[in-house]
């Protein structure tokens, strides 16, 4: 009877021992079936766009700055108190619509950008991973 109980324990033990080596074996193989150029691809159209967009916003929140510094300039050429102040606060003004319509359209990009990698990806055969999910959240800081 002891012996019985012993086999088996042995043979048990020797099963688990040998499982990471198959599960191993298993991750190769799937591994083997990604589309990695496809991956790539998607990667790449997706960083293109969010550098992109980076760039374009950049030079569009710069615009808005030296926009906003030639007419407060402007402004101090006025004279009267009720005008100079109305000019600079229509400075003001113009500057913080800008910089939203900016924003807002750097947003709607890096979603756009982000929605198509996840399309592209999904087209890629076996690819799937943690980071295509949660590294949009990275990019909410862009």
């Amino acid at each position: 009877m002891k012996t019985d109980v012993i086999k088996a324990l042995a043979a048990a033990s020797a099963i688990l021992v040998m499982s990471p080596v198959f599960a191993q074996q298993q991750e190769v193989k799937a591994s083997s079936r990604i589309d990695v150029p496809c991956v790539q691809n998607a990667i790449d159209i997706r960083d293109t766009a969010l550098a992109n967009m980076v760039n374009d916003w950049s030079s569009s929140a710069r615009n808005a700055l030296e926009t906003r510094r030639e007419a407060l300039k402007d402004s101090w050429s006025i004279t009267e108190y009720k005008k100079r102040r109305t000019a600079q606060r229509k400075a003001w003004s113009d500057y913080k619509k800008t910089l939203h319509s900016v924003n807002a359209g750097k947003a709607r990009e890096r979603s756009r950008a982000w929605k198509q990698f996840d399309h592209d990806r999904k087209l890629c055969k076996g690819a799937y991973s943690p980071e295509m999910i949660t590294g949009s959240t990275y990019d909410a800081n862009l």
